[in-house]
């Protein structure tokens, strides 16, 4: 059993909307007649790969992948941009993914994307997802939890989580307040040489800071029975938790060290590789990973090959290609 805790998707009449766009994200038709979509940061190519649902499955299938977790990727910063912007897109989005769900449950399971720029119309479109759609939580940009403060803005969806029911998907993306005053232009690279070495690198520096706020404060101590995942194995953190702790020790030698605190969320093993996984084996342990493919941005077989060729033993194989995140999703189930 193999199942992807990290995929996304795009209906065709979200991606009308986007089409109709000139700010990030936007899709943008070349002089070679093909698409691309631009994000705050850059773009990619764009095609059925999104959309396409019944050659979804049929990819699936031929690469034994049994379930797929979807959504829209905060990467892309619509759930950043004003609410009225955002939320008629996210909603549609919501919808369809709602049906497609019920269509194949049990091949698709999805998590709501919401207009993060306003708090209460979040609070309503998480409480439409949860008690009318079926989908089982949401994804949230972890920009959101770079520090304590930025955190507690999102207090109301964790309380609201905590009364309903909520998985928390945490995936790289913008928080509000970082959208430009005119963001009518393509997001250029904040760097000036190897800039797809950097921006890997920023991307992942970011994700170990939500990291940071989720673990090692007390902000997820009153939710117990909200489930939270972090993609991309919560970044740059298993590198550098060994030094946390040392540091610790050395200066505080009575607090709790960090590597104690480390299995407190889940995390995913998007475009990660086998020596990567390796370490986060050791660091969280094989029951708290799970498979993540960022399908259809990264190819698949890659993490699948990761996974194969980790020096990890068969048991914690099967925990990360399907047994943890089984576990986790039988809460929602029935």
């Amino acid at each position: 059993m193999i199942i992807d805790m990290h995929t996304h998707y795009m209906p065709d009449e979200m991606a009308d909307g986007l089409r109709a766009r000139r700010a990030a994200p936007w899709i943008e038709t070349t002089g070679q007649g093909r698409e691309r979509i631009h994000l705050p940061i850059g773009s990619l190519d764009f095609g059925a790969q999104f959309t396409d649902m019944t050659a979804r499955i049929d990819f699936m299938d031929g690469l034994g992948i049994d379930r797929q977790l979807l959504s829209f990727p905060s990467l892309f910063g619509l759930d950043s941009v004003a609410v009225d912007q955002a939320w008629p897109l996210l909603r549609l989005f919501n919808d369809h993914v709602s049906a497609l769900c019920a269509r194949h449950p049990d091949r698709f399971t999805g998590v709501a994307s919401l207009p993060m720029a306003d708090m209460d119309a979040a609070l309503e479109e998480f409480r439409r997802a949860r008690s009318e759609l079926g989908l089982i939580g949401a994804i949230l940009p972890n920009n959101c939890f770079m520090s304590i403060e930025e955190a507690e803005k999102l207090r109301p969806l964790f309380e609201l989580g905590r009364e309903l029911g909520a998985h928390f998907f945490i995936h790289p993306g913008r928080r509000p307040d970082e959208v430009p005053e005119d963001d009518t232009e393509p997001g250029k690279y904040p760097f000036a040489d190897n800039v797809l070495h950097r921006q890997a690198l920023d991307v992942q520096n970011k994700v170990a800071g939500a990291m940071t706020t989720l673990l090692f404060s007390d902000f997820l101590d009153p939710y117990p029975d909200i489930s939270v995942h972090v993609a991309n194995l919560g970044g740059t953190l298993p590198m550098v938790i060994e030094r946390m702790d040392h540091s610790v020790g050395l200066r505080t030698p009575d607090a709790a060290l960090p590597s104690s605190r480390a299995r407190r969320v889940h995390v995913d093993c998007s475009s990660l590789g086998a020596r990567s996984l390796e370490l986060a084996v050791a660091i969280y342990g094989a029951d708290r990973i799970m498979v993540g493919t960022d399908c259809p941005i990264f190819r698949t077989d890659w993490t699948l090959q990761a996974i194969t060729d980790a020096r990890i033993t068969e048991d914690e194989r099967a925990l990360i290609r399907g047994g943890n995140a089984a576990e986790l999703l039988r809460r929602f189930e029935g």
